[in-house]
């Protein structure tokens, strides 16, 4: 490999770099056909009582999330395997808002709907429906085949699927998720829900290698809510995943975006670490916290030779629609997550405020591809 294709490689891969993805044919030794794999994570799916009575549809009392989140289908259909985190707990009727959380299922079954492969679990919302609602969310995801990792029924379900490996193309990804905590709501045994702690991470990671992962990437409950900055908690956690054997990391709860970094660990890789994807959809409109970013991990895979290439984002915000205030396209009052190819859509109105978000967004991850198409 040349010097400058081992400059363009360290660049893109610390994420600070808008070159364009460089010639592929350079990376590898081995003549076998070459693979690239996308993976894509968004953040939080907040579930406040607004969005509930946006998603109920009167005529037969049933709920549809579906239309708010056309815009940004087509980008997580296009990727390989999504990942999203399910801050709300799926306990049954009566469906409530903030602080304990309990949505309708067909949140979830429009979630896989849009895309999605799989949910993590493991949050500060984890146990808002007690034991019962941890369960009930569990067997719910369970009836839609929905796949998910982060909270378990019992240690049994535990050791028989944890860690998450997934396979895609021959592939092998283990996603991990831990979340600070609960909320101060205690956890019921036998149920288990994942609480970040070092010892335990190492042992999902080895046991991850040893199932045959080739690459694993934990999803963080971590940080200070609506802080645009990671905490040095965050930044210590991050370089610890990194020096232990993790490729790349997602960070959620906070509830706005934070920067996407490059870490360089004791062994000299490097790794790419977004600390706060911000919310994926919820009923906060103060700036910074009424949208979000997907990130996208892109993987190039030869033979036995793995390198993870780019990660990138896609800012999109929300457009929230009172039923007094609809108007074509956006026909129903509802939660509207829209990219910036998109916003044009918009009321004059509202264009002003989506364009802040957008600006912040650029200003905080400035130098960090930004995913287009």
């Amino acid at each position: 490999m040349s010097l400058r294709s081992i400059i363009v490689v360290f660049a893109v891969i610390c994420g600070f770099s808008s070159t364009k993805l460089f010639s592929q044919s350079n990376l590898f030794k081995s003549s076998d056909t070459l693979n690239t794999i996308t993976l894509l994570f968004g953040g939080d799916l907040m579930g406040h009582g607004p969005q509930i009575n946006a998603a109920h549809i009167d005529s037969n009392n049933s709920y549809d999330y579906k239309p708010g989140f056309r815009y940004l289908q087509k980008s997580i259909e296009s990727v390989d395997f999504a990942v999203a985190n399910l801050e709300v707990t799926l306990a049954g009727p009566p469906y409530k808002g903030y602080p304990q959380f309990s949505s309708p299922d067909a949140y979830a079954l429009n979630m896989k709907e849009l895309g999605f492969d799989l949910l993590v679990t493991a949050n500060n919302h984890s146990q808002d429906g007690g034991k019962r609602g941890l369960l009930r969310t569990i067997r719910v995801l369970d009836s839609f085949a929905i796949d998910h990792t982060g909270t378990f029924t019992d240690t049994s379900e535990f050791q028989n699927t944890y860690p998450y490996i997934t396979d895609i193309n021959g592939l092998k990804i283990a996603v991990l998720n831990y979340t600070y905590g609960t909320n101060g709501l205690t956890v019921t045994p036998p149920t288990m829900v994942n609480i970040i702690d070092t010892n335990y991470i190492k042992r999902a990671i080895l046991k991850a290698r040893s199932k045959g992962a080739h690459f694993v990437i934990p999803v963080m409950h971590w940080g200070l809510e609506y802080q645009n900055q990671e905490s040095e908690h965050q930044r210590k956690m991050a370089q610890f995943l990194a020096d232990v054997g993790c490729d790349a990391i997602i960070g959620m709860h906070p509830h706005v975006v934070q920067p996407i970094k490059n870490i360089r660990t004791k062994d000299g890789r490097n790794v790419p670490v977004a600390f706060s994807l911000g919310n994926f959809v919820s009923n906060q409109r103060d700036r910074y916290k009424n949208g979000g970013i997907l990130a996208r991990v892109k993987i190039l895979h030869r033979g036995n030779e793995i390198k993870l290439v780019q990660m990138d984002y896609k800012p999109f915000w929300v457009h929230k629609l009172l039923p007094n205030d609809t108007y074509p396209p956006f026909n129903k009052r509802g939660y509207y997550l829209l990219p910036q190819e998109n916003l044009h859509l918009l009321k004059e109105k509202y264009k002003s405020e989506a364009d802040i978000f957008f600006q912040d967004t650029r200003e905080l991850l400035d130098g960090v591809p930004e995913w287009k198409n």
